[in-house]
């Protein structure tokens, strides 16, 4: 077993408590997670506080939502420092804008004839974190979603759907900076959901400290290609689930690493050192 690098808890759109996933990590024989939650940092010290219990590796973290004209681009962000004020600022009005941005989905699926309430999205989540997870998990509970299969939550939020609204949150280099400021390692996230790979070489250029070439979906081929991309780009190469509990279609260490000391210095002791 090695380290899941790429894992949500109740903060953003995960089903687990921050520690009830370190226990579940620490059962499943892993060496070691990352939590990542969507632009929020907030369950970061609940995090810390279990691992040091059972002194397992636990990398602190965050994953934030961009759009790059058409492309969507989610940046992880390691090892950052978690409590900076100004990161704290930005996190705030990114999830007042995220809000914004669910009311205004909420609003266009109203106007499609479906009876979706705010306090129904809101409903659905303790968080100050509201996404579309969240909104399609309120469409669930309604019924809304019957009939419609596998492509329901493409049918009403995906990018050609019913209700789609773009990321206003941040901008794509303005997410990378923001990790590099406060002293974090910036990671592409599952590349191969994108659609441009040429985008790559211009987030090299910006900063970009890493790319996360294991991912559940990525096939053989493409974790080829990014292995040769992290080796011509001098990238760190990282590895996730993008757990979200019974939430998502992903198990707990279904794409992980085996080595993080050649980049990460953990903050705390750990079982395996």
């Amino acid at each position: 077993m090695g380290y899941d690098l790429h894992t949500h808890s109740t903060y953003s759109d995960g089903a687990l408590q921050p520690r009830e996933l370190i226990r579940k990590a620490v059962e499943s024989g892993l060496k070691g997670i990352a939590l990542t939650d969507h632009d929020t940092v907030s369950g970061l010290d609940e995090a810390f506080e279990e691992a040091e219990k059972y002194r397992f590796t636990f990398i602190p973290g965050i994953e934030l939502t961009t759009d790059y004209g058409d492309v969507e681009v989610h940046l992880l962000g390691y090892n950052l420092d978690y409590r900076n004020e100004a990161l704290l600022r930005k996190l705030k009005a990114v999830l007042e804008s995220r809000a914004e941005r669910a009311r205004l989905i909420v609003s266009r699926l109203n106007k499609a004839g479906i009876p979706l309430l705010w306090e129904n999205v809101k409903a659905e989540t303790n968080s100050d974190f509201i996404g579309r997870s969240h909104i399609y998990r309120a469409l669930e509970t309604l019924g809304v979603t019957a009939g419609y299969g596998r492509d329901a939550f493409n049918y009403f939020l995906g990018k050609n759907g019913v209700a789609y609204v773009p990321h206003r949150e941040i901008g794509t280099f303005e997410a990378l900076d923001l990790i590099l400021k406060t002293d974090g390692i910036p990671v592409l996230a599952h590349p191969g959901r994108m659609t441009d790979e040429r985008l790559i070489r211009k987030l090299v250029d910006h900063g970009l400290r890493g790319i996360e070439v294991y991912y559940p979906t990525h096939t053989p081929q493409l974790i080829k290609r990014y292995l040769q991309l992290a080796a011509a780009y001098q990238l760190i190469v990282t590895g996730g689930s993008d757990y979200h509990g019974v939430f998502g279609d992903k198990n707990l260490g279904d794409a992980q690493v085996g080595n993080v000391f050649d980049w990460y210095k953990p903050k705390i002791s750990t079982k395996n050192l």
